[in-house]
């Protein structure tokens, strides 16, 4: 049943999790991880605005989910999760293992751009 269920979705062009880029999924947690862990009630304007510069990074990315993001992208996202420390409740070891993958790939990338 579940090999016909991928098939589906492979003839259909539908992503399935063995489609999906390693940066796209790891976006998708932080997305996630944020989505319960945020105090908006603690936003300011500029919180508010690097909230949704992450959404808008993270809808643009989901649109292609097997290709990689742009450095651009990745940078600027990983940006927005910093400056939104000071409003994230954490202490999920997790969390910081999602923060250093992606600071790790952004260094990466930028090592085989100037390469």
């Amino acid at each position: 049943m579940e090999e016909q269920i991928l098939d589906e979705q492979i003839a259909q062009n539908i992503p399935t999790a063995s489609h999906v880029h390693e940066i796209v999924q790891l976006m998708t947690n932080f997305i996630n991880y944020l989505s319960v862990s945020l105090y908006e009630s603690a936003f300011t304007k500029n919180h508010q605005d690097s909230y949704t510069t992450l959404h808008s990074i993270y809808d643009s990315v989901c649109l292609t989910p097997c290709m990689p993001p742009s450095l651009i992208d990745c940078e600027q996202f990983y940006q927005n999760i910093v400056y939104l420390v000071n409003v994230t409740y954490t202490d999920d070891p997790d969390y910081y293992t999602l923060k250093r993958s992606l600071r790790k790939y952004i260094i990466d990338l930028k090592y085989k751009i100037t390469k």
